[in-house]
């Protein structure tokens, strides 16, 4: 019940406020009833500063203890993950947990239950894993492609950028410091991500304007796309003399995201630019050869998923990368599926040096929807015969007030990019074991992943159950298993199941008779496996328990469609 004792009105409130992963809609939703309730006897700063004595009351009861579950996935070591943004009081991201807003749908907010809500071990929040203290649901989640969970640690990062900290970052006055302040940090926790075993202050100097923060991953490859033409663009003027005009040509595989593929189909359509597709093997990635073999003089780009969010697959990035530097052409990855499973170093541990921009997404590894970034090598778009097109040239896509560098125009959404920061420190700390967190989170996802498949196997055999994909470990993805069943028909079956277990099927239409996932084409699949094909895709908080009772639930339903 919302507390009345307080004489400033910060007890309407609440002592303490819990924030679900909608975290932007709970906070209008909570402002809404403060103003429709209480804005007539108590300023609309209270309000704000209740939020901030809720948070920092919450942190105060924790002393920065998280409970682990026994699987140990939230040991991290404070010393080595503490990140602060801005205003925050130099708080670790390891210490923040869960707010949440909790009532009925028919429930008055002046009945609403705001109070701080212990976890089991009295300590507060009470979820484990990865994406600490998700909803609990009776649905078994196996969509981690598809989208994650908000951490919620990333979500209390990002509450004082909506409350407290709300002001512009390209205001000069005091309201525009912190959020500022709070975006320059962001840019570094991206850094480190690409650069884990190479960080210095000169690096992370260098190349703050390497990272240039977009509004979705669809945005980001657009923009990598658009900025290698218009730095080749003078070197295609000239017309034929029969009045053809030369075309820079691009250079990707016939399984890339529609953010790619459907892009370039447009510019093709424009007569803007020429494509070359390299085809996938059967497993679903190209090969070295096959990529260099289809480059040709007029070459201005590679472009190459590093994971494919179908299959799992990943591709060549790096010996592509090296070639592509060797010989003076753009090389961008998309790398949004990869973040968080696998390297993305930009050294020889991870995906080379070779890379000239990648692509990253944060609603896959914890952070919102509506967030990622570019990274673009500095000085890339000016070598050799390159040269950079500022915003008058069209060198940018979106032109306006000058806001990442002139690079991106548009009032930066600070609360997202704090969430994006957040998210990428999380995955970068250190356990208490001094074990980097993505790297445990990937060992785990890929014995869950194994022990799905074993469980389909072992019930339905494998003349029925086939993977899709590199059989080769090294090649995929951890926690990604493509599965065709023979005879099944997905749509039907998602059907059935949608309830129980959230996954996502291998085919585009999911009816019979209808249009094959163009992945699943791409590696003739053969046709009574494609229509049947799951893609099931694990995360760091997917237990053995969700695992056994899925397989059961699907399994069951196969059975069910063969009449075995």
């Amino acid at each position: 019940m919302v507390s009345k004792n307080s004489g400033n009105g910060r007890g309407d409130i609440a002592t303490a406020v819990t924030v679900s992963s909608t975290a932007a809609a709970s906070l209008v939703y909570i402002y809404y009833y403060w103003y429709t309730n209480y804005s007539k006897k108590y300023s609309s700063s209270t309000f704000f500063q209740s939020m901030n004595i809720a948070i920092r009351k919450y942190l105060k009861g924790r002393s920065g203890s998280r409970s682990s579950d026994d699987h140990g996935d939230n040991d991290y070591d404070s010393d080595d993950s503490g990140i602060s943004y801005g205003g925050d009081g130099g708080r670790s991201h390891t210490d923040l947990a869960s707010f949440g807003l909790s009532f009925s749908a028919t429930q008055d907010m002046n009945d609403a239950d705001l109070s701080y809500r212990d976890g089991p071990d009295g300590k507060g929040g009470g979820g484990t894993g990865a994406y600490a203290n998700t909803p609990s649901s009776s649905c078994i989640y196996l969509d981690y492609n598809g989208t994650t969970p908000v951490d919620q640690r990333v979500i209390a990062a990002m509450l004082p950028y909506l409350t407290t900290h709300f002001g512009n970052p390209s205001s000069s006055h005091y309201f525009g410091a912190v959020p500022k302040e709070a975006i320059t940090k962001a840019r570094q926790s991206i850094l480190v991500l690409l650069h884990p075993n190479h960080v210095s202050k000169s690096r992370l100097s260098e190349e703050q304007d390497a990272i240039i923060f977009t509004g979705c991953g669809t945005e980001a490859d657009n923009l990598a796309i658009h900025l290698a033409i218009q730095s080749n663009k003078h070197r295609f003027t000239k017309t034929s003399w029969k009045g053809d005009r030369n075309l820079p040509n691009i250079v990707t595989s016939n399984v890339e995201h529609p953010a790619i593929a459907q892009y370039l189909q447009s510019l093709q359509q424009q007569n803007v630019i020429t494509i070359t597709y390299v085809p996938v093997n059967a497993e679903g990635y190209v090969t070295y050869e096959d990529i260099v073999s289809a480059i040709n003089q007029n070459t201005v780009l590679v472009t190459l998923m590093l994971a494919n969010n179908e299959s799992g697959a990943l591709q060549p990035v790096k010996s592509v990368a090296e070639y592509c530097k060797m010989n003076s052409i753009l090389f961008h990855t998309d790398a949004a599926q990869a973040v968080g499973k696998v390297s993305v170093a930009l050294d020889e541990t991870g995906i080379g040096d070779g890379v000239d921009m990648i692509t990253i997404v944060g609603h896959k590894f914890g952070a919102p929807k509506g967030i990622g970034c570019l990274y673009v090598r500095p000085g890339c778009l000016k070598q050799g015969e390159r040269r950079e097109a500022d915003a008058k040239e069209g060198g940018y896509l979106l032109v306006g007030g000058g806001q990442e560098g002139g690079q991106r125009a548009g009032t930066e959404n600070v609360p997202y990019i704090v969430a994006l920061g957040t998210a990428a420190d999380i995955l970068t700390a250190k356990t208490k074991y001094r074990q980097i967190a993505w790297k445990k989170n990937a060992s785990r996802m890929e014995s869950m992943r194994k022990r799905l498949l074993q469980n389909l196997t072992s019930v339905l055999g494998e003349s029925i159950v086939r993977p899709n994909g590199p059989e080769d470990s090294s090649k995929r993805l951890p926690n990604t298993l493509s599965v065709g069943l023979r005879d099944v028909q997905s749509g039907e079956l998602l059907k059935a199941i949608q309830m129980s277990v959230a996954c996502s099927a291998g085919s585009a239409c999911h009816s019979s008779g209808g249009k094959l996932s163009p992945v699943l084409e791409a590696m003739e699949v053969p046709l009574n496996f494609a229509r049947g094909t799951l893609r099931l895709s694990v995360g760091p908080d997917t237990t053995q328990d969700d695992v056994d009772l899925a397989s059961k639930i699907i399994v069951k339903e196969v059975k069910r469609q063969l009449d075995l």
